[in-house]
């Protein structure tokens, strides 16, 4: 139920940004209340945070409340109708709705590898070497950890004959797990929250109509496994944070992570009619003034054994304000040694908000879109998608101390993903969109922006634009001194940016071909593998398409080869995790749409001059899915001549593939991977009335027997691969109900992978 809540708030603030609001009253937004950000000034104590805050909340709030803070209320009417009372919201948080209902991850990059001993391995595919990524599943060549329906399972790798060796659960009341692993310690991430009742709603409409009032309260989760004992896994402490987990990376045994807070909800007083809005104001005005610090910075509580400590996540003298109004949003970046075990974080944070995180070694990045005028009319939006412009806050992450703020800027535009920012040799470099993609007028173009820290600012040192040109951009990937982007309408440019002078960036290579890339990932200096879609002329998508670019002469880029599989798409598509790559053979996972047989992983090897060649196949779909049951399946001819005939029907059954059966108590149940409805038999009258006891005479069931009504599934997406991992001359593949352990000593037969061995994954 909090998931469908949160899924439903999402589609309400969506439908609250873009409906027509003229019958509620808002507070009217200055265009200068949000400007650029360019430096940040740091608090001296406590009390000059909640002045600050006070100062800015008194003169932005109004008879509904703070309108462009983001957390609007909520109320449900007698009949349960979810509507606000506030129709303006930070747009910011509409973009974030959408990115979380849309996918979780977004894009790909470079494979991290180690070995354990004599154990060679691949990691999770991440962005930048050697700055990890947190993920599912994870190994160092001995264990496999993965996440999956709350619950942590640990593996022994046993040279490919894997095995189960303990489960803890972590709870469903959190969604998004993912985790790292260092030595013996697990840390876990995840999102979750709920729906908090308000005590008293006052006066006004809602006092008169029996409502009550509400807000949902975002909370991240981190929680320490102690793995020293691979049988009996151990939580050794865990934290809940107010605010949204963005994401995290892990440089040695240093973790740093992003949590984005929104205030918590004041009780705002109401007006019951237009004319006591000026009463309702004043009274706003009073709340505020009798806030404390708690009500707008986040709290966290730590668990530890029998302890339990609360308090401030952040010291008020970490707290950076900056020079123009950017909302009461705050975006803490937390620091963690994961072999000191769980903490408050040690953390420093921006008053903020935060969506998109990128992390190179020494420097943690953080980046939220801001759209200059939230006050718009329908006619107004083409004109208002055109004017967003994205704040990036910059963070030092030196490896024996806490992270620090380093500096601010701004740029017109917004990101696709974490891969559009790159920092090199102190120049961070970002690609961003303007314009509306979607707009009629063709106006979206994409643009890469050079920044260097100067001061406290990030600056503008070097720009080229007139990437695609009217169309969407769908990936990029930077990388030292050349960048590729792609962008997308009817037909695909891929372009090849010359980044080896940050002041002068160019463009010197462009490719037209049909399609798109959304995941770039280079195999050598002279290689580059896209992952995407293949279109014809018109722009219609046909299905999964593998591109091998060759980017040896950067003014002159080649398509050398393809491979396509028509309906169908990948994971690695938009989650990067997904792909995985080890000695120029890389897998990914395919389903296809209109073949069955054709769901699981390809594995493709990226010979030296880039032509691709399958050379294996790997399904989780095994002679152990046959349909069997331990129950008596009927003959639905016996009920022809009854009032039961219809059950026999040929739409019923043969048509269908429905079958009925007939389950003792004893009985599992299920066929295969069916779905099948369960009645039990004490129960049949609620669904046949008074042929029921007909029914159970024909078949002579038992009072505590059951019926099963069981239904083909079609594709099982139980056994869809989500990821992979090579450990030595095994190839690892993990879906939602089972472990596989593939053999690709001798990967050259494009038929599927020999199985090594099978663990299913209990739920």
């Amino acid at each position: 139920m909090k998931r469908l809540f949160a899924a439903l708030l999402s589609m309400g603030l969506l439908t609250l940004a873009c409906s027509d609001t003229s019958e509620v009253s808002q507070v009217e937004l200055d265009p200068t209340d949000i400007q650029l950000v360019n430096r940040l000034i740091p608090f001296d104590d406590c009390e000059s945070v909640l002045a600050h805050i006070k100062k800015e909340a008194t003169e932005r709030v109004g008879p509904y409340g703070l309108d462009n803070t983001g957390f609007p209320i909520w109320t449900f009417g007698p009949e349960g109708v979810l509507r606000s009372e506030i129709a303006v919201m930070d747009s910011a948080a509409v973009t974030m709705a959408v990115e979380e209902s849309a996918s979780y991850g977004s894009d790909s990059g470079s494979t991290s590898s180690g070995s354990s001993g004599n154990v060679e391995f691949t990691g999770t595919n991440v962005q930048e070497l050697g700055v990890d990524e947190p993920d599912i599943i994870k190994t160092d060549g001995e264990r496999i950890l993965a996440i999956n329906a709350g619950v942590l399972s640990h593996f022994a790798v046993n040279g490919g004959n894997g095995s189960l060796t303990s489960q803890i659960p972590i709870g469903d009341d959190f969604y998004g797990y993912e985790l790292f692993i260092h030595d013996d310690k697990a840390f876990l991430f995840a999102n979750g929250g709920g729906y908090s009742i308000l005590p008293e709603i006052k006066g006004g409409l809602e006092e008169e109509a029996g409502l009550i009032g509400g807000f949902y309260q975002p909370q991240t989760r981190i929680i320490e496994i102690d793995l020293s004992d691979p049988f009996n896994l151990q939580i050794a402490s865990e934290m809940t944070i107010n605010g949204n987990y963005l994401s995290a990376r892990l440089v040695g045994s240093t973790i740093r992570m992003a949590v984005n807070s929104a205030p918590n909800q004041l009780e705002w007083v109401y007006p019951s009619n237009p004319g006591s809005e000026e009463r309702a104001t004043r009274f706003n005005k009073e709340l505020i003034q009798e806030t404390t610090i708690q009500d707008w910075v986040p709290s966290f509580q730590l668990a530890t054994n029998d302890l339990t400590e609360t308090g401030q996540l952040i010291p008020c003298d970490k707290l950076h304000k900056p020079n123009a109004f950017s909302g009461f949003d705050v975006l803490s970046v937390l620091s963690f040694d994961i072999n000191s075990g769980l903490t408050s974080g040690d953390g420093v944070a921006v008053l903020a908000s935060g969506q998109t995180v990128y992390s190179s070694l020494d420097r943690f990045f953080i980046a939220t879109t801001k759209w200059v005028d939230v006050d718009i009319s329908e006619d107004d939006f083409p004109t208002w998608t055109e004017s967003y412009t994205t704040d990036v806050h910059g963070f030092s992450i030196s490896l024996d101390s806490p992270a620090e703020y380093v500096a601010s800027g701004s740029v017109d535009g917004t990101l696709l993903n974490q891969f559009s920012m790159d920092e090199h040799d102190g120049y961070l470099r970002i690609v961003t969109t303007t314009g509306s993609p979607w707009s009629e007028q063709n106006r979206s173009e994409s643009q890469l922006i050079v920044m260097e820290e100067q001061g406290k600012s990030l600056v503008q040192v070097g720009q080229v634009g007139g990437l695609g040109k009217g169309e969407s951009l769908y990936s990029v990937r930077l990388l030292d001194d050349v960048g590729f982007a792609v962008t997308f309408r009817q037909i695909d440019p891929f372009y090849v940016i010359d980044l080896s002078d940050p002041i002068n960036p160019e463009v010197v290579g462009e490719l037209k071909i049909p399609g798109f890339s959304t995941y770039l990932h280079p195999v050598d200096d002279n290689i580059v593998l896209g992952i995407g879609q293949n279109a014809d002329d018109q722009g219609r998508v046909l299905g999964l398409k593998v591109s091998s670019f060759d980017v040896s002469d950067p003014s002159n880029p080649i398509e050398t080869s393809t491979w396509v599989l028509d309906n169908a798409n990948s994971v690695a598509e938009y989650d990067h995790r997904a792909f995985q790559i080890r000695d120029r053979v890389a897998v990914l996972p395919v389903q296809n749409f209109s073949n069955s047989e054709q769901n699981g992983a390809v594995l493709l090897e990226v010979s030296d001059d880039g032509e691709l060649q399958e050379t294996g196949f790997v399904s989780h779909k095994t002679g152990d899915d046959k349909k069997r049951t331990d129950c008596e399946v009927l003959d639905t001819e016996i009920l022809i001549g009854t009032d039961l005939e219809f059950l026999a029907e040929e739409e019923w059954n043969e048509g269908y593939g429905v079958h009925i059966q007939l389950c003792e108590s004893s009985d599992t149940g299920g066929y295969g991977s069916d779905y099948c409805d369960v009645i039990p038999v004490e129960q049949l009258d609620d669904y046949f009335g008074s042929i029921a006891d007909d029914l159970i005479e024909i078949i002579g069931a038992a009072p505590t027997d059951r019926l099963e009504q069981c239904w083909p599934q079609g594709v099982r997406w139980d056994l869809q691969i989500q990821r992979s991992l090579f450990i030595n001359d095994s190839l690892w593949t993990m879906s939602v109900s089972r472990l596989q352990s593939n053999d690709v000593s001798d990967s050259n037969d494009p038929s599927q992978l020999p199985v090594i061995s099978i663990i299913p994954i209990p739920n």
